[in-house]
């Protein structure tokens, strides 16, 4: 039996009721104290404790949501991305992460990751994912950010250490006007170097460089094979994104070039073949 449909119902308990549907991203707006984790980051200390990378990740899903029309209240929707998503995390490297999969309300095609197990996808990328096995890629590439610890290791390398100084600054209230809350402690914490927006724009808008994206790809076919998913279905959305041949602002404009990207994934089946009747 595959992996993943030995899984299914363990992860079905797993997905929260309807009140909790939306993955519980209501708590990201709970004051933090993190007074003592800023003092260490301050310091220049290299190495992103889990503590750490929790209260950055918070940060960033804040900026997300809020940037891409928050979350799509739809049961079914969300129930599905979190089977598929709880399944690949179990057998990720980080399975001890506190996951959490998320439709954001955008007609662009994008996904996202943010540090401690938070998974976006756009609802114009989620329509293109008309099975599983497609679904699996996409968030399988997205994990792998979060397991090579992509987004802390240009923190832990002092390229983004002055806005990570901000985005944990910004935690330590309560989150209540997004754009108002940034441009108020972007005045306070000048004095740290790039500003919340700089950081949240090179690590949403602008991406990661081509290998980190190829080497997503990579941990994302080789996650969702393992899963028990087809493994080439993350190089089937690319091709299709390749032939709509949409606006490049709307399709992955954070990647590298769909063609790049199809080039360096295996010709693989994008579907699991169906079992022979019995």
């Amino acid at each position: 039996m595959k992996p993943r449909l030995c899984f299914i119902l363990s992860a079905a308990l797993l997905v929260p009721p309807v009140v909790q549907a939306q993955l519980d991203f209501g708590k990201l707006t709970k004051a933090l104290d993190t007074g003592s984790k800023l003092a260490k980051t301050a310091k220049g200390v290299v190495g992103i404790g889990l503590p750490e990378e929790k209260i950055i990740g918070e940060s960033v899903a804040l900026e997300v949501i809020g940037q891409f029309g928050g979350l799509v209240r739809d049961e079914d929707i969300t129930r599905r991305v979190n089977l598929v998503g709880l399944a690949l995390a179990r057998y990720c490297d980080r399975p001890e992460l506190e996951w959490r999969f998320g439709v954001l309300n955008s007609s662009t095609v994008n996904a996202f990751s943010a540090p401690g197990g938070y998974v976006f996808i756009t609802r114009g990328l989620y329509d293109l994912a008309g099975t599983d096995d497609l679904l699996a890629g996409i968030l399988g590439h997205e994990i792998s950010h979060i397991t090579g610890r992509h987004a802390l290791k240009i923190i832990e390398n002092g390229e983004l250490l002055g806005g990570a100084k901000a985005l944990i600054a910004e935690r330590s209230g309560q989150f209540r006007d997004a754009e108002a809350r940034v441009n108020q402690v972007d005045a306070q914490l000048q004095q740290f170097g790039p500003s919340i927006k700089a950081t949240i724009k090179t690590i949403i808008v602008d991406g990661y460089n081509a290998p980190t994206e190829y080497a997503a790809d990579k941990g994302g076919h080789d996650l969702a094979r393992i899963t028990g998913y087809a493994p080439g279905g993350l190089r089937a959305v690319l091709q299709d994104l390749q032939a709509k041949k949409g606006d490049p602002k709307k399709i992955f404009s954070t990647h590298p070039p769909l063609k790049e990207r199809i080039k360096r994934l295996p010709d693989e089946p994008a579907a699991v073949p169906a079992s022979p009747a019995s």
